[in-house]
């Protein structure tokens, strides 16, 4: 390699191929391959197993992405190839693990690092949440994710820039960068679930409805599987700062802190929203219970009104003889006039005595 080259490169399509894809069943997998060191680089697009195998033994740093979604089949030739522990190339394959990291004993001069984090995304107003594999040893480092966009990008970018940090550090700098991205891409993640609660809350302080309270819950079960994820996920990069765990040394660990500081910052913004989620049930709940209770208020009034008039109505209408002592009031000339007024001062005192008491 030259003093300060950066070569993109594509080798040529191998037997079983297409297109510089490598095929087994219905399994396409692409590779990425970056070799490195302090004064030159090296990218490999969509290159092959065999390929990337070959340059794990290359003097410098070799980085291998991998992305899709590989078979079982695909896997053990992988694991064969590069030569990876059997028990991560199960997690790899079910993609469903929780954040950890494992240290497996490749050979008695070779200790290789097994990191899972994991990049949700929420689609549809639902969680789903994609897992990212990372291998690392003495000079190599092979990532694993089954993303349709290039996450890492951003990192190959910084390794082309020749006064990068990465290009003048051992391979535990790439490992801080890869899993910096990973925990980074939460953020946007966040701000997306910030608006979906604050959508929620101005619905419940409006005219909330049984489709309120639904997306509420979902909004819960989603902040409660994202803390689930993210508890893992920080005390996974806490590990990663253990001075027992290999090719980490002390002066990355330094950077490993902000990790873990960005990884503690996701956790407390999702614990927060999860208690505005509570909140926005406990002003819906509130709600429903006002209403109930201005709707018991309103009954109430009225029997209150009409208590009385039904007590004069059922009195007069008792049509007893008017005789002496029995009612006179039906054969007068202004019984009807009486009644009435009777009535409207009985409603006028009923009412100025609510209002008084203030229960108007």
């Amino acid at each position: 390699m030259d003093g300060l080259a950066v070569r993109h490169t594509t080798p040529g399509t191998a037997p079983g191929t297409l297109a510089g894809r490598t095929i087994v069943g219905r399994e396409a997998l692409h590779f990425t391959l970056v070799e490195y060191s302090p004064r030159s680089i090296e990218i490999f697009r969509e290159v092959e197993i065999d390929d990337c195998s070959k340059h794990l033994t290359a003097p410098g740093i070799t980085w291998i992405d991998v992305a899709g979604h590989a078979s079982a089949e695909m896997l053990e030739y992988l694991g064969e190839a590069f030569a990876l522990h059997p028990l991560t190339l199960e997690d790899v394959f079910h993609a469903t693990s929780r954040a950890k990291l494992d240290i497996y004993d490749q050979d008695a001069s070779d200790r290789q690092g097994f990191l899972v984090l994991n990049d949700p995304v929420y689609v549809d107003d639902e969680l789903k949440v994609r897992q990212v594999s990372i291998f690392f040893g003495v000079d190599y480092v092979i990532s694993f994710h089954d993303h349709e966009e290039d996450i890492f990008r951003p990192v190959r970018d910084r390794l082309q820039q020749p006064n990068s940090r990465l290009r003048q550090n051992n391979i535990d700098y790439l490992v801080y960068a890869l899993a910096d991205v990973v925990v980074d891409r939460k953020f946007p993640l966040l701000a997306r679930l910030a608006d979906a609660v604050e959508d929620v809350e101005e619905e419940v302080l409006g005219k909330p409805s049984r489709a309120t309270l639904k997306r509420i819950h979902g909004l819960r079960r989603t902040l409660v599987a994202l803390h689930r994820v993210q508890w893992a996920e920080r005390e996974t990069v806490l590990a990663l700062m253990r001075p027992e765990v290999p090719h980490i040394t002390d002066d990355t660990r330094t950077y490993m802190r902000d990790v873990h500081d960005h990884a503690a910052a996701v956790l407390e913004l999702v614990e927060s929203y999860r208690e505005m989620t509570s909140g926005a049930i406990d002003l819906y709940l509130m709600d429903t219970s006002n209403r109930t209770n201005e709707v018991m208020k309103a009954l109430a009034i009225i029997t209150v009104f009409f208590m009385p008039l039904s007590f004069l109505a059922g009195v007069y209408g008792m049509n007893f003889s008017t005789e002496a002592g029995n009612m006179p009031e039906l054969k007068w000339r202004y019984g009807y006039v009486y009644f009435w007024s009777l009535v409207a001062v009985v409603v006028g005192g009923l009412f100025w005595w609510m209002r008084r008491r203030r229960w108007l």
